[in-house]
């Protein structure tokens, strides 16, 4: 019959159940492929051992191979951890509270144990609102830096976080992503601070002032977190209009500049002329005093003169008296243009005295100085 005459399915031995070839190239075919024996498989691994072992392998040949794996697997946990970082030894994926020091360490090694080495001492910078694009080109980031102030205005500003880990076990294990947690809470912890500032002093305040508060807020934000971070600085590069209005901003601010400079100048103008306007009235101060200090002082002289005439007249009233009446009649008599003969003595008046020339020589001769007089009247 034809069918008797053809191979099976896979090319061997005859038809129906005859004793061909099966799928894997040995025994018959049966009704289906043949499966591996496993038997054979094993008895094929022990003379392959066998004929790599020393005397011919057996029992003792296959402990020693399971020793050096085990020795070889144990020697695999020895781990190196490099100046500054701490190593977190884990044990099935649990972290024993204690972090290794730089050295050379041993821990449990895969699949059993692992090990954390993480650098504490290195300083991070996170960027808000600046994106590095390559190696040195920057971008800037406006769905980071624009925030809205306490009085309704939008401010666009830059910042950069500067952190460090201070607890390797609370970093590793309390936090996923810690790049993306700190830069959360930067940029949480200054919307916070920019929402509760107005725009302008946000623009003139001490941006040293203004990281100070936002690198204490995002510190405690950290803490919250237990995420085992340091925060040491907040240095704010940016602060500024938002790009669209920087111009009309800056239109603003030069108007406000020109106020305060003409502020300054009424300032100084105000200052001078009240400075000199003190002085002025310092002056006629000091000169009424001065004046004040000279008439009390001759006031006082006079007095003091006007005492001393009254006590020589109440010592000798008759000479006081005449002394007064001949200081007066000089004073007067010396302005006189006149001339008084005595005739009580009999003489009489001469005739030839040439009276004319005596009174022009007398009005052509200097006149003596006054004799200064008090109010009495006493020479002085």
């Amino acid at each position: 019959m034809p069918w008797q005459n053809q191979g099976g399915p896979w090319g061997g031995g005859s038809g129906g159940g005859g004793g061909g070839q099966g799928p894997w190239g040995r025994g018959p075919s049966g009704g289906g492929p043949r499966q591996p024996d496993i038997e054979d498989m094993v008895r094929r691994t022990q003379d392959r051992l066998k004929s790599i072992l020393p005397g011919g392998g057996g029992g003792r040949g296959l402990i020693i191979i399971l020793v050096a794996f085990v020795l070889i697997w144990l020697a695999t946990g020895f781990y190196r951890v490099d100046a500054g970082e701490q190593g977190i030894e884990m044990v099935f994926g649990r972290w024993n509270g204690v972090a290794t020091q730089p050295g050379l360490n041993w821990n449990y090694p895969t699949p059993i144990g692992s090990v954390e080495t993480p650098n504490v001492e290195q300083r991070n910078a996170t960027q808000i609102g600046l994106a590095m694009v390559g190696e040195t080109t920057t971008r800037a980031v406006e769905e980071e830096s624009l925030m809205l102030t306490g009085d309704e205005n939008i401010i666009d500003i830059q910042f950069v976080v500067i952190w460090k880990i201070n607890d390797a076990g609370k970093f590793v294990f309390n936090v996923r992503d810690q790049e993306a947690t700190v830069k959360s809470a930067a940029e949480a912890a200054m919307r916070e601070i920019v929402g509760q500032s107005n725009f302008e002093r946000m623009l003139t305040a001490d941006r040293v002032e203004v990281g100070r508060r936002a690198g204490a807020l995002i510190q405690q934000i950290l803490n919250n977190y237990e995420a085992g971070i340091l925060v040491e600085n907040v240095a704010v590069n940016r602060v500024d209009a938002p790009q669209e209005v920087v111009d009309a901003f800056r239109d603003v601010q030069a108007a406000k500049a020109d106020q305060q400079r003409y502020i300054n100048d009424a300032q100084l103008y105000f200052n001078q002329i009240t400075q000199r306007a003190e002085g002025e009235a310092q002056q006629i101060t000091r000169a009424a005093e001065g004046y004040r200090e000279q008439t009390i002082a001759l006031a006082t002289g006079n007095a003091q003169r006007f005492i001393s005439v009254y006590d020589q007249y109440k010592a000798n009233p008759g000479v006081t008296a005449r002394r007064l009446y001949l200081e007066t009649m000089e004073r007067i008599l010396r302005s006189m243009n006149k001339v008084l003969v005595d005739n009580s003595g009999g003489a009489g008046t001469i005739p030839y005295l040439p009276l004319d020339q005596l009174i022009q020589g007398r009005q052509l001769a200097p006149a003596s100085p006054p004799v200064p007089t008090d109010s009495l009247g006493t020479t002085q």
